[in-house]
């Protein structure tokens, strides 16, 4: 069984970690500067706590780098020597590319770039592999869908959408909480207790996700409007959003944020 080893065990890292466990596909390894994240992922899942990047790095198979993107580079170069063919070093630094991987490690091993979002951390995440680099081979792409299988739903693209990916999926998660904040607010205008409203709300979020998941070929305006009477209440409010520019908002939304990530992607590469 091959072991899957962590260097850095914060939130999206153990969220990887706990999906990982239910597989029990992979013997799991992990390091992090916080020994008390380590303890409590070794009691949960079983995790191989090591004393070290160097211990985790000889221990595992397959290396996943989950710490902050300005922190990646001088990890790799730290750990390049204990690297080789045999290994697959993994990150999910946003930013962060192959070719600066590829580089700090001296090209001794495949390299993949993966970008995760938030629900994978109660197991429907969102996850884009990278596969540019051509040391991967077809068992190691398998190897590593697998894993991120675990945590929620995977596809397959090129290090050039990423930034595509990250404005759409990557702060996806924000924009939904943004329209569930103001639903919220609203709830409570309207005269509904704060946790009832919450909870009324979360499902409407998950039941309607859930409903448009049910049959794919349904597109998503036929079942808004399945939501609205000719001369309806539904209709009213849906006419109001119009209105207000709510649908051009929230497209300019995603493009601001894509455009941001442009911005911060130059930088890091000058």
């Amino acid at each position: 069984m091959q072991t899957v080893g962590f260097i850095g065990c914060g939130n999206m890292g153990s969220a990887i970690i706990y999906g990982i466990s239910r597989t029990k596909s992979f013997n799991i390894a992990g390091y992090d500067h916080h020994p008390e994240k380590l303890q409590k992922l070794e009691k949960d899942c079983g995790l191989m706590v090591c004393a070290s990047e160097e211990d985790l790095v000889k221990k595992a198979d397959i290396i996943i780098i989950a710490v902050k993107p300005y922190a990646v580079e001088e990890l790799v170069l730290r750990i390049a020597p204990f690297l080789s063919s045999e290994k697959i070093l993994i990150s999910i630094a946003a930013g962060v590319s192959v070719a600066t991987i590829k580089h700090a490690s001296s090209a001794l091993c495949p390299v993949s770039i993966v970008m995760p979002n938030t629900p994978a951390m109660v197991g429907e995440g969102c996850t884009a592999l990278c596969f540019d680099d051509v040391m991967l081979t077809a068992e190691h792409k398998e190897v590593i869908k697998k894993i991120f299988d675990s945590v929620g739903y995977t596809l397959v693209l090129p290090a050039s959408r990423f930034a595509e990916f990250s404005a759409l999926i990557g702060s996806g998660p924000a924009l939904v909480f943004y329209m569930l904040e103001a639903m919220l607010e609203a709830a409570v205008r309207l005269g509904f207790k704060y946790d009832d409203a919450k909870k009324m709300l979360e499902q409407l979020f998950v039941g309607s996700a859930k409903l448009a998941q049910a049959d794919p070929d349904v597109p998503h305006a036929k079942l808004r409007l399945n939501v609205c009477s000719p001369k309806g209440t539904t209709i009213a409010g849906m006419n109001n959003l119009d209105k207000n520019g709510v649908r051009g908002a929230v497209i300019e939304a995603v493009l601001a944020t894509y455009e941001r990530n442009l911005e911060l992607v130059k930088n890091n590469n000058n």
